[in-house]
């Protein structure tokens, strides 16, 4: 069973795992180019357990998961993008200069990356070789198989240091730890994977990956994998056989003149894998030579005499160890590369490409978390209208704390304080000891920690709030050390906040004063359209009272007297951008038809030799429709109709009284050409705006006016149109509208 002491888990929890400096400075420089591959990324992060730790654990988790997990490295790279990955990589370099890790311990990682490296490598050879459907879970979980050590050397500290110092083997290591800490690396590992809340087997193999042979054989494929590459790995590891220089025969795979493919461990891999003994040899080789390749291409160094020695080796003096100059090189670059970044100038620009408020606080806390060691974070906003405190709205805050309202009162709580005063406090303070409020003991709560840290969120001209901090006592001691450091990180947040809404205010102005604009000139337009319109109209009316009564011109006029106060509709509307609900009147569709067809026939069809046909339904009733958005709809299609076909050609117009669909009962009118068709390209983006360059002298809106008419007036519109067999519309309306919210 899984069993992780919670002194243990107190010192460990937060850790920054340190990644071997070599790798995290390559990592920032791929990242910061915007052309570098994700497939070469995830290859860089998979030659560093810490590293792939970290991201499989953000990709992870719940504010970032979309739909599956992940447990392929390109796959998390992708999950959280460019723009998250190089604010984590830059994030990692500025914790790793400016925060004491185990490096600056005294503790040489070479041998244990090389070792994590070795037993990856193995693992997907031998995931391979059994068929296992998924490699990049194999190799990834033998990477990360020891991953409990850096975080015990992290935790604990000196205590387990000098265990690494005595133990001369993992086996060796792991009495140790059960004797001093109750727990051995495994476990702590096990519970790190935990973490993630993976659907894997991936825990359970690195819990396993110590047991004995004979319990082993029962477990799932994935630890029977991991097991089998750690026992080859440190079988090997002392035979050097990738050193051939040192041990030219490979045949003879022995350490202290004892073959080790003959040991009881071999032969539970045999029995395993069904691989022989030979293969061992191809496969250790081969996999070891590619670690050796990808240590030459980011200079590292390892020691050949602490290959006897897989775990992690102690190193009293830095500066015996051999692959020092590289480690300390990388590191000077990092902290020049921090220095250059001026105050994490990097991670503010990467805010500022963000999309959304939201997306801004969501990076700033996947940075916090990274940079501080801390898991709980929340954000407390000033409200836009009144002098309160509110939950930010951003993925995984606690719904409790959006409702919670924290008045800007110093009274009323510490959070209150902080953002009024500017300056951080934390409810464990000695110095300075904060009156704790009901608010601030519900916030505790709701984050489920023992005690909060408030930072404030000011720039200069503007208050935004305060990030808040789920906090141990532990770490809030830990935290007072880097209190300047965070709270500039917090007031750089601030910035960019402030920034992204400044930037929003300045669009919402423009776009209003552009609005304006358009409207004033859409008026002027229609005012001087409109004194042509009036004396049309006006000459129209004389026209009807010299027309004899019962004159066939007298319907005529009247369409065309409605078709300018149309006009004159669309106009006004123009006008004014907020769209106005449709007129409906009772109409009889039919009468429309022939009406339309009167006045525009003849200058569309008839003139140019098109033929029309009527079948229009007479049992087609009137129904509850607005005229002018219909005359709209038909007088578009005639028109796109009318500018395909050519002389012989002919338009069918037909309506049908009784169409029912999915038990709603519609009237259908259907327009039919024969002319050529629709090009392909017109065809897959129908009714949206075509390129007005594409036929001088049209617009390119027709048809995506007479969807939005359609969609407005609760009907469809479908289109079947084949090259040389023209073209067919049918437009279905409703007989009986729906009541709108």
């Amino acid at each position: 069973m899984l069993r992780v002491p919670e002194a243990i888990l107190d010192s460990i929890e937060g850790i920054c795992l340190p990644s071997m400096p070599q790798v995290l400075l390559r990592f920032l420089h791929l990242s910061s180019n915007d052309t570098t591959p994700m497939a070469e990324l995830a290859a860089l992060v998979g030659q560093d357990p810490a590293l792939s730790a970290r991201i499989l654990s953000i990709a992870n988790s719940p504010a970032l998961l979309r739909g599956a997990e992940s447990r392929n490295l390109h796959q998390c790279l992708a999950c959280l993008g460019t723009r998250l990955v190089r604010t984590i990589a830059a994030s990692l370099v500025v914790q790793r200069v400016f925060s004491p890790t185990a490096e600056h311990q005294h503790h040489d990682l070479t041998e244990f990356w090389g070792h994590s490296l070795r037993v990856a490598e193995v693992s997907r050879a031998l995931a391979a070789e059994v068929d296992y459907p998924d490699l990049e879970e194999a190799y990834l979980t033998g990477l990360l198989h020891d991953i409990g050590q850096l975080l015990l050397i992290g935790g604990v500290g000196e205590r387990y240091g000098a265990m690494l110092a005595v133990s001369r083997d993992e086996s060796e290591l792991r009495e140790i730890e059960e004797q001093k800490l109750g727990t051995d690396h495994a476990a702590v590992g096990s519970w790190l994977l935990d973490q993630c809340n993976l659907s894997s087997f991936m825990t359970d193999a690195i819990l396993f990956h110590h047991a004995p042979a004979d319990k082993i054989v029962a477990a799932d494929t994935l630890s029977r994998i991991v097991w089998s590459a750690h026992v080859i790995c440190c079988a090997l590891n002392g035979s050097d056989i990738v050193q051939e220089e040192l041990m030219p025969d490979f045949a003879a795979l022995t350490l202290s003149g004892t073959d080790v493919t003959k040991s009881p461990d071999f032969a539970t891999i045999r029995q395993m894998t069904g691989i022989d003994e030979a293969k061992f040899s191809v496969i250790y080789r081969l996999c070891s030579e590619h670690v050796v390749m990808s240590a030459f291409a980011l200079d590292i160094t390892e020691t050949v005499a602490a290959k006897n020695q897989p775990h992690m080796a102690a190193a009293p003096v830095v500066s015996q160890n051999p692959g020092q100059a590289g480690i300390d090189c990388a590191n000077s670059q990092m902290e020049e590369a921090v220095r250059n970044m001026a105050v994490m100038q990097t991670l503010q620009q990467d805010l500022a490409s963000l999309d959304s408020e939201a997306d801004i606080l969501l990076a700033v806390r996947e940075s916090a978390r990274i940079l501080f060691g801390l898991r709980q974070f929340a954000f407390l906003l000033v409200h836009p209208e009144k002098p309160s405190l509110i939950g930010a709205n951003i993925d995984c805050q606690p719904e409790l704390l959006q409702r919670l309202e924290v008045p800007l009162d110093s009274t009323h709580s510490l959070a209150a304080t902080v953002a009024l005063e500017n300056r951080a406090h934390s409810t464990f303070e000695i110095r300075h000891p904060a009156v704790l409020s009901l608010l601030d003991i519900q916030i505790s709560r709701v984050l489920g920690c023992e005690g909060l840290l408030y930072v404030p969120l000011h720039t200069r001209k503007r208050n935004i709030g305060v990030m808040v901090c789920g906090v141990s006592a532990v770490q809030s001691a830990r935290l007072q050390q880097r209190i300047g450091w965070m709270t500039n990180f917090a007031s750089m947040a601030a910035i960019s906040i402030e920034n992204w809404r400044d930037l929003w205010d300045r669009e919402l102005s423009l776009e209003v004063t552009l609005t304006d604009q358009f409207e004033q000139h859409a008026r002027r337009v229609i005012h001087e359209a409109g004194n042509p319109l009036s004396i049309i109209k006006n000459y129209l009316a004389i026209m009807h009272q010299k027309l004899p009564e019962g004159n066939a011109m007298t319907q005529e006029l009247e369409v065309l007297r409605e078709e300018i106060d149309r006009v004159t509709q669309i106009m006004w509307r123009m006008s004014n951008l907020n769209e106005s609900s449709p007129v409906v009147s009772v109409l009889d569709v039919n009468k429309v038809i022939e009406g339309l067809l009167a006045l525009y026939g003849e200058s569309l069809f008839s003139s140019k030799g098109i033929a029309i046909e009527k079948m229009l339904d007479p049992a087609l009733l009137p129904v509850s429709i607005d005229r002018d958005s219909l005359k709209q709809i038909l007088l578009n299609l005639w028109n796109n109709a009318a500018d395909t076909m050519s002389e012989g050609d002919q338009l069918v117009i037909s309506t049908y009284a009784d169409v029912n669909q999915n038990g709603r009962d519609y009237l259908e009118i259907r327009v039919s050409d024969s002319g050529p068709g629709l090009p392909a390209d017109v065809m897959s983006a129908l009714f949206q705006p075509l390129d007005p360059n594409r036929r001088p002298g049209h617009s390119g809106v027709g048809l995506s006016i007479v969807a939005g008419l359609v969609e407005r007036l609760d009907g469809s519109i479908t289109c079947q149109s084949k090259p040389g067999l023209g073209t067919s519309y049918s437009l279905l309306f409703p007989k009986t509208r729906k009541d709108r919210a």
